[in-house]
């Protein structure tokens, strides 16, 4: 017993010292990859161009994986319902990267984005890029995000540049790191005298509606051919709405039947400012987002954290982790509290049924050795701990309890029929070791083509076929060898005699209480 409780305390080291990772949900190899390019602001759109075909020319060469690449570069000036999901300019370049199925090659797809980011790397013009594991919820690109949280747009946005800097010259395994707010861009604003715009009968509503317009366009009818419907747009010519000379000229109607130019009631002025402003429980956000490579969400969270330490936060500015990792902490937390719910729940179950307390700790003792196999599995083959794997950690206490309470129940047995408590022991082992090992390695190997499995999206369920083969390849043998001594050591000879006698005292009485009274 004192080997035993070594072995379990040792197996708990690994956790300790951080050498088992932590995940929310491993990242699948879908074979897909999205690509994200900024080059300098101001960059035409034909350089924009350019440059995705040299870097579409250079991708195909480097990765013969690649099936497809598909590549969009610019903004639409037309507003579409794009625009909704889009915020492209004219020096940035998307691409999707299509590769060949994940059995047909030897790299990864996260290999190949490595192999992406360094070229990409290469070329002065490129001043920020990404290249990311293309998916939607479970099993896509997973993030710890630094969120930053203060009312000054400078500030922050300032603090969110060191912190990227930082993180990228400090953490090994970071990859496309990324800050969530955009750019400020030039606008234009249009300030009208109120005063001016009474003494001709206007008001600020009406002046906006013609400009927007003339500038954006307005929808004039519908154009029907072939059964489709396009809408007709009208709006003034490019040359005359590009510039603040043109705009100030833009003539507005009056309800006199008069016109008069923009300039005369309102001044145009050029100034800077957002795209969109985000919010978090009512505060200004910006978030910085970083994804692993090579290492698992919960170790790249404590180095971020621990890179973070040296960076002086402003007053009125304050930092937070979140992202998956903070999804991950949360259901964590939730998993251990499942765990000890449904260890009690076993334990409540069994104590009824054996009508003693210890027989059901004696058969609870395998649990915490499945944890030891747990974590061996994972040390072993590299795996780190997810939401699936957890899930597979909640199983085994049903599943290890079983093979002892088939034993424990025996031993029982053999006592009632009369036999001696060490030889009841020997013959329970004796009796019960095929339906042990059976009922063990069904579960095993049926847990098997799971753990084993290299299909797509096999990165999902892996954790789940490592941790049941391990935990219960190791509490098999805690039932055969480690339960059938704990029960010698806290079972005393005779008792179950004095139990039966017990027993069949309060029965006569039973029996003599129904006679006396019939």
């Amino acid at each position: 017993m004192i080997v035993a409780v070594l072995i379990f305390v040792g197996s708990l080291v690994p956790l300790g010292l951080g050498m088992i990772g932590t995940d929310f949900m491993q990242q699948t190899d879908s074979g897909r990859l999205s690509v994200t390019v900024e080059l300098n602001r101001g960059t035409r759109i034909e350089e924009t161009l350019k440059t995705a075909r040299q870097l579409e020319t250079r991708f195909m060469e480097l990765v013969p994986e690649i099936k497809i690449i598909s590549t969009s570069a610019g903004s639409n000036d037309d507003a579409g319902i794009s625009a909704l999901f889009n915020s492209t300019t004219n020096n940035t370049i998307s691409m999707n990267v299509i590769c060949t199925k994940k059995y047909e090659r030897d790299r990864s797809i996260f290999d190949i984005a490595e192999v992406l980011r360094k070229e990409m790397a290469l070329y002065p013009e490129i001043i920020d890029y990404q290249a990311q594991q293309a998916g939607f919820g479970m099993g896509g690109n997973s993030t710890v995000d630094v969120e930053i949280y203060g009312y000054d747009f400078n500030t922050t946005d300032v603090l969110a540049e060191e912190i990227k800097n930082v993180i990228t010259e400090k953490v090994a395994g970071a990859r496309d790191v990324n800050i969530s707010r955009e750019e400020q861009r030039a606008e234009l604003k249009i300030v009208v005298d109120k005063e001016k715009l009474a003494m001709h009968g206007l008001n600020s509503a009406t002046v906006s509606a013609y400009v927007r317009n003339r500038v954006s366009g307005m929808l004039a009818g519908y154009l029907k051919e072939d059964g489709d419907e396009y809408n007709i747009l009208v709006r003034m010519e490019e040359e005359n709405r590009n510039s603040i000379t043109a705009i100030e000229d833009l003539s507005i109607p009056t309800p006199a039947g008069g016109k008069i130019k923009l300039r005369e009631v309102a001044k145009v002025e050029e100034y800077w400012s957002l795209p969109t402003i985000s919010r978090k429980s009512r505060q200004r956000i910006v978030t910085v987002q970083v994804s692993p490579f090579e290492t698992s969400l919960g170790e790249l969270a404590v180095a971020i954290e621990k890179a973070i330490e040296s960076v002086d936060v402003p007053q009125g500015v304050t930092i937070r982790l979140a992202g998956d990792y903070e999804e991950q902490q949360e259901t964590f937390a939730d998993m251990g509290l499942f765990m000890m719910l449904i260890i009690m729940l076993v334990y409540i179950v069994m104590a009824s049924q054996f009508e003693s307390f210890n027989k059901p700790f004696i058969i609870m003792m395998a649990v915490p050795f499945a944890i030891t196999g747990v974590i061996g599995a994972l040390l072993v083959t590299g795996t780190s701990l997810d939401m699936i794997g957890a899930l597979g950690a909640i199983m085994l206490v049903g599943i290890v309890v079983k093979n002892g309470i088939v034993l424990v129940d025996y031993i029982n047995l053999m006592r009632d029929r009369g036999n001696e408590l060490k030889e009841a022991i020997a013959l329970a082992g004796a009796s019960r070791l095929r339906p042990v090992l059976m009922t063990a390695f069904t579960t095993i190997l049926g847990m098997l083509p799971m753990a084993l499995s290299q299909g797509e999206g096999s990165e999902m369920w892996q954790p789940m076929g490592i941790v049941v083969i391990g935990g219960l390849l190791v509490s098999t043998f805690v039932t055969l060898i480690i339960v059938p001594v704990l029960y010698g050591i806290m079972s005393r000879h005779g008792e179950r005699n004095k139990e039966e006698k017990a027993r069949k005292e309060f029965i006569f009485m039973q029996l003599s209480d129904n006679n006396g009274s019939n």
